[in-house]
């Protein structure tokens, strides 16, 4: 298994994914993607747009976050 680093600020849609994970910013996205060859792209800095257009056009895909601390945290 390869990993590349992308500049880019865009998902290559022609590839299929089997999951991709993103960490929500204010501005932006950063995003690991999980070919289905295996192979581990991420982007660093991804438009909140580029990636809601991305998403309308890839296969079925998985996406996955982390739940922040805010979200976590009970009522007392």
């Amino acid at each position: 298994m390869s990993v590349r680093r992308i500049l880019a600020k865009t998902i290559d849609t022609d590839l299929e994914y089997e999951a991709i994970g993103i960490d929500l910013a204010k501005n932006c996205v950063s995003t690991a993607l999980l070919t289905t060859d295996g192979e581990v792209v991420c982007i660093d800095r991804l438009d909140y747009s580029e990636l809601e257009k991305s998403a309308q056009v890839l296969t079925p895909t998985t996406f996955a976050m982390e739940i922040g601390r805010a979200s976590c945290r009970e009522r007392v």
